[in-house]
């Protein structure tokens, strides 16, 4: 954080001061001539990366309030400065403060409108802090102070006459309920306390038949002062401010407020000028009478300390994400590492309880080889239900056909190897054009009805529509290996009377294949 320094400026000189959790420190008093504000230059050269806050205490001050209409946004904005323009035309250093909305009638707004009608006993310092870019964080006015300064008083009253000594004279500031309405400042050449406390009694009774002629205070009401005194000369303020019936004097004790508001630098005298710099350092009011291109060095400065700060605070997050994920990392590595030993472990107790197994007679690969042959064979072993529910099946849809015995094998080829008569052994053994697969094969020696020993065509349509009811059997192949009657090329179809007379039933045999 830069340091700050704090300017305060009166008819005389202009005085500069350190100031640093509470303790000020005075680096220099420059007098309102030529040479003095070539010294405070040369002061800014040294410091420019300060913060800088001037409190002007300066008798050429203005005061008028005024309602308005009520308005927002530009057009407040607008209002303001046209009526600020009408009371103090030529004056940059101005401004105006809300005392609230009224609570009847239109519910006008009122307002405080303050400036320094002498900006030229400004403008050569502004200049200076303007030359070396200081930022420059506001021009305040000592009574703009006084508030917060009367609420540190115990038991001030809702109308009251606040009342301090500084280098530049005696300042008076009326308060009605806690809101400054009026401030005057007299010049006072006199250094000697009892001359002082005659002084500030004398410009209270002042001040007092100026309020009951602006009818800020009712006629036969006792003013309530406050003196700001410092506890070795209360002997003096003692004598000459006493209370009457125009006056209720109270001195307050200057150490005691200085310790109330956090000041550590105690005065060594009545002046009362640290007081208020301790209030502008530790908490600035929100109105300031300079201008926004006075302070523009000032918003710069704010905006690089926001964007160092955003960053700072991102850098920080990012340090705070990889601290975790480093954490995180590390306890990965750790139980990668306890996984890794336990895998150790469980392997080594593995190997030890092989160990007291009696030796195997033959190799693990061997013996892997001869079990996956194994479950290989198992997998395409088939049993024959699945054959005899398909030949059920067409059984079912050829009545007429009966089955006199079934061979079921599993082989290499869909002809299988069967003991069957010769006549279709020799159909059989026709060489088949499939190669490489195991089959389930049955050998299907079906019989007719007696009745149709004399129809041989009525034999071939019922075995072709029994080996056709078969075919429907998704993955089945059927052959027929032997016919009721010789169907041989050559050879006509007929019947006689002798083969009606010793007929039986006549007998075919197919040959029905799956692949497995």
């Amino acid at each position: 954080m830069p340091q700050r320094r704090l300017l305060y400026l009166d008819a005389n000189q202009l005085q500069a001061f350190l100031w640093q959790g509470g303790s000020l420190a005075e680096e220099g008093r420059f007098p309102q001539t030529d040479d003095g504000v070539e010294a405070f230059s040369e002061y800014l050269s040294k410091h420019r990366g300060s913060i800088f806050a001037l409190l002007a205490d300066l008798a050429d001050e203005g005061f008028q309030i005024e309602s308005l209409p009520y308005t927002q946004g530009a057009d407040r904005q607008a209002l303001l400065s046209r009526k600020l323009g009408q009371y103090f035309y030529g004056s940059p250093l101005a401004t105006a403060l809300s005392f609230g909305r009224d609570k009847g009638g239109r519910r006008d707004e009122k307002f405080l409108f303050t400036a320094l009608t002498r900006p030229q006993q400004v403008e050569p310092w502004l200049a200076a802090l303007r030359a070396v870019e200081a930022p420059l964080a506001g021009v305040y006015s000592l009574p703009l102070l006084g508030g917060a300064l009367l609420a540190k008083l115990p038991n001030a009253a809702d109308n009251c006459l606040l009342v301090c000594v500084c280098h530049g004279g005696i300042r008076q500031s009326f308060f009605e309920n806690g809101q400054l309405k009026f401030s005057r400042l007299t010049q006072m050449a006199a250094s000697d306390p009892a001359e002082i406390a005659a002084g500030c009694a004398a410009e209270a009774l002042k001040i007092k038949q100026y309020l009951l002629g602006q009818r800020l205070l009712a006629r036969g009401t006792a003013l309530t002062v406050h003196v700001l005194v410092h506890p070795a000369h209360n002997g003096a303020f003692i004598d000459h401010c006493r209370s009457n019936d125009e006056l209720q004097i109270v001195l307050q004790d200057l150490h005691g407020l200085s310790k109330s508001i956090g000041l550590k630098t105690l005065p060594r005298d009545s002046y009362a000028e640290t007081l208020y710099l301790q209030l502008l350092a530790a908490k600035p009011p929100s109105d300031q009478l300079a201008q926004p291109a006075e302070r523009r060095f000032y918003r710069l400065w704010q905006t690089r300390f926001a964007l160092n700060a955003s960053g700072l605070v991102i850098f920080g997050a990012c340090l705070l994400y990889a601290g975790k994920q480093t954490f995180e990392s590390l306890q990965l590595h750790e139980r990668a590492a306890q996984t890794q030993a336990q895998a150790d472990s469980d392997a080594q107790k593995y190997q030890a309880i092989l160990k007291t197994f009696p030796p195997m007679p033959t190799g693990t690969e061997a013996l892997r080889e001869v079990i996956n042959r194994f479950e290989a064979l198992n997998k395409r072993s088939e049993p024959p239900l699945n054959l005899y529910l398909a030949i059920s099946r067409a059984l079912e849809q050829v009545p007429r056909v009966d089955i006199e015995r079934l061979q079921w094998q599993l082989g290499a080829s869909p002809e299988g190897s069967f003991q069957l008569p010769q006549d279709a052994r020799k159909t059989a053994a026709a060489p088949s054009d499939k190669a490489g697969g195991m089959y389930a094969n049955a050998a299907v020696h079906g019989l007719l009805p007696a009745a149709l020993a004399a129809d041989q065509r009525g034999q071939l349509d019922t075995v072709n529509a029994f080996a056709d009811a078969l075919r429907k059997t998704p993955g089945l192949e059927v052959s027929v290996l032997r016919m009721p009657f010789d169907i041989e090329s050559g050879k006509s179809l007929k019947s006689s009377a002798a083969a009606e007379t010793a007929a039986t039933q006549p007998k075919f045999i197919l040959l029905v294949s799956r692949k497995l």
